[in-house]
């Protein structure tokens, strides 16, 4: 684990050398005011500023993976999501989604089920403060602690790293309090069910506590820890993970960052000790002109006890992603992706070529039951704004 320390270590340095060297530039903040007329629509007679806002989003693929010599299409998910601010500081947002799980490289998940799923991916009522730079959100929600996000037009590439698959949560379920000190420094306190859980499985509550420093408009690193038991019916044993985050737009159409994690939970190791691990994920994007853009990601994930994939194995993984991008949108009361300049495209066409690899034989080949260390695939995706 210390190569993949020190490397994190340079990233960290680059990325304060970046910040300061980055050209200041400006940025429009979107209000629910400025959005366009015609995407909205009353449902109590509210003027424009209190206008109920409906939008969705859909997710085609092919997939191929080479390894086992599976191809498949299919309509991957579709989401419905309304946003209605009822007062100028109180807003509700929700979001369902139907969709059905990628087919997955590892050999033990060969012959799982494949059906559509059903569910509220997000279900928030939030109240801000006008002046103190404080808001407060009740419901389910996105995980701060993140780059990467469960929501596809909101990430840069069709599939899902290593880190954020097994590393850390994405969802949490519960109380989170976000206060903006100043345009450089905010901070969230969360208490939640647990990761990615809509009803608490145990009777204790997870914890985490994020800050988010940003140098600049484009340049924002954050750390933070969620702490608590996840396990069912089970309140001792605590999860432990630390995060850190960094996202950096040093240019107009560049925009680099990624995720370093580190988690432990007692109890969960073969021999009853405590169980560990460390990822880390690491992704650069361009956009060449208006129409293409490409995303390179590179992902390691060290299960030192396999308490995260069940094998204890590191996992590797190199992915390429050329991109064609049409128009720009906005999702939900978002133009742009998350904390840069760079405009939601109303449907993109992207392709993630992908080389995966394990120290142990965990991904599914041509012969049944058979597992190798490598996997090779390739992914094509459609995703489109309405």
């Amino acid at each position: 684990m210390g190569r993949p320390t020190r490397l994190s270590a340079a990233a960290f340095a680059l990325s304060l050398l970046l910040a300061a060297l980055a050209p200041a530039q400006e940025e429009t903040p979107i209000t629910p005011e400025s959005l366009d007329s015609g995407r909205g629509f009353s449902l109590f007679g509210e003027g424009a500023g209190h206008r109920t806002i409906l939008n969705g989003f859909g997710v085609g693929t092919f997939s191929y993976n080479a390894a086992d010599d599976r191809n498949s299409f299919s309509a991957s998910a579709l989401a419905i999501s309304l946003y209605h601010p009822m007062t100028d500081d109180i807003s509700v947002f929700g979001q369902v989604t139907v969709s059905r799980e990628g087919a997955s490289p590892f050999l033990e998940d060969r012959g799982s089920s494949d059906d559509f799923e059903t569910e509220i991916d997000n279900l928030q009522a939030s109240w801000r403060s006008p002046s103190a730079g404080l808001d407060v959100t009740l419901g389910k929600f996105d995980s701060p602690l993140a780059i990467e996000r469960d929501d596809a037009p909101l990430n840069f590439q069709a599939t899902e790293s290593f880190t954020f698959q097994f590393a850390r949560p994405v969802k949490f379920a519960g109380l989170a309090i976000h206060q903006a000190f100043s345009s450089r420094v905010e901070a969230w306190a969360i208490v939640a069910n647990g990761w990615d859980i809509s009803s608490d499985n145990n009777r204790a509550k997870t914890a985490a506590l994020y800050a988010l420093w940003s140098p600049s408009l484009f340049a924002h690193m954050g750390l933070g820890v969620i702490h608590g038991p996840e396990k069912t019916d089970r309140s001792g044993d605590p999860r432990t993970t630390v995060v850190a985050t960094y996202l950096f737009q040093p240019a107009e159409s560049w925009v680099w960052g990624g995720e370093v994690v580190a988690g432990q939970e007692r109890g969960s190791a073969p021999d009853g000790s405590t169980a560990r691990w460390f990822a880390t994920t690491f992704f650069t994007h361009y956009r060449f002109t208006r129409h293409w853009a490409a995303t390179v990601r590179a992902d390691y994930m060290d299960d030192v006890d396999g308490a995260r994939t069940g094998t204890r194995q590191v996992l590797q993984s190199l992915t390429l992603s050329p991109q064609y991008l049409v128009g720009g949108g906005f999702y939900g009361v978002f133009r742009y992706l998350d904390r840069t300049s760079l405009r939601l495209p109303e449907f993109q066409l992207r392709l993630d070529l992908r080389k995966d690899r394990s120290t142990e034989r965990v991904f599914a080949s041509r012969r049944e039951g058979v597992g190798r260390r490598d996997s090779y695939s390739a992914t094509l995706q459609t995703v489109f704004l309405f």
